[in-house]
């Protein structure tokens, strides 16, 4: 190779280096992302809530602890530093990571009912974030029975499924989401049960997707459109299903309340759990950096 096109060559391939480096720079996050979080937890002397976060790949740092205020936990392996490190997904320029935190409810502080939107996060290099998490609700614990028992329980990737058997004659008075104020439609429930019958929906509209497909074609009738109350007689079944809009990229562990009386006259009160993590795609990462800081990114 001639000098001259040796020196061009090397050229360029510095050009093309040092622009690669400032494009991936300009994609560095200042602080972690963390996703929301949906999520009801039962008081017990401690409980372990896991949180997702978006950093960037060449972060080295875990959460050594947190703290709501009232509450502070702390990472279920805190003396591990290197396994403490937790990706659950790779993209081109950032990864996702969960760290499982230990919370300690014998505090005196702590209400019996406590609900916290936000956390102060410490890392190992002695960085803070004080950020949005969603929403974290921690209730009194029930250990009563209930005139519904269930007989069974699905969690697939598209929706969740309870199956009860009245133990006997009953009437559901409410059917609740814990955050279907904040979720609304992207939070749906159906009930199926002998005073709620199936109503045909169609299927083969081009635009549904297989999601909005399968959904469909669950029997029973979506909550908004359930008359209640409505009763059961002793044995007879009520099925719940539970599905989030696939644009939805959060972190749900929620309770769907259910509440009535048995034909005794005993109220009853009991929650059928949502669980679910999300999958997220490189599409998914932009839009959340671009929403939570408000400014632009193409991975």
């Amino acid at each position: 190779m001639k000098p001259r096109l040796f020196w061009i060559a090397l050229i360029l391939i510095g050009i093309s280096w040092i622009s690669n480096s400032i494009y991936a720079h300009s994609k560095q996050l200042d602080k972690p992302i963390f996703l929301d979080h949906y999520i009801d937890v039962e008081l017990q002397d401690y409980i372990y809530i896991t949180f997702y976060y978006l950093t960037n790949k060449n972060d080295s740092s875990v959460v050594s602890s947190v703290s709501t205020g009232e509450l502070i936990g702390y990472p279920e392996d805190p003396y591990f530093t290197d396994e403490g490190i937790q990706n659950r997904q790779s993209f081109n320029n950032h990864v996702l990571r969960s760290v499982n935190v230990r919370f300690d409810l014998e505090q005196p502080s702590v209400p019996e009912i406590y609900s916290f939107t936000e956390m102060d996060i410490f890392f190992s290099n002695g960085k803070k974030i004080t950020t949005p998490i969603g929403i974290v609700n921690i209730f009194p614990y029930f250990n009563e029975r209930v005139p519904l028992e269930q007989v069974s329980t699905m969690m697939g990737s598209n929706y969740n499924n309870a199956d009860y058997r009245a133990t006997e004659p009953l009437t559901v008075d409410t059917i609740k989401g814990s955050y279907q104020e904040v979720l609304q439609d992207n939070f749906l429930i159906k009930i199926n049960s002998p005073s709620n019958p199936t109503v045909s929906q169609p299927t083969e509209k081009e635009f549904l997707d297989p999601m909005e497909k399968e959904w469909r074609k669950l029997p029973g009738l979506d909550l908004k459109n359930v008359q209640l109350p409505f009763d059961l007689k002793n044995g007879e079944r009520l099925s719940v299903y539970s599905s989030i809009s696939k644009n939805l990229k959060a972190v749900f562990d929620l309770s769907i309340h259910m509440s009535g009386k048995s034909e005794s006259g005993r109220v009853f009160s009991t929650t059928v759990r949502f669980n679910h993590q999300p999958y997220l795609e490189q599409k998914d990462v932009n839009a959340i950096i671009k929403e939570k800081t408000k400014g632009d990114t193409n991975g």
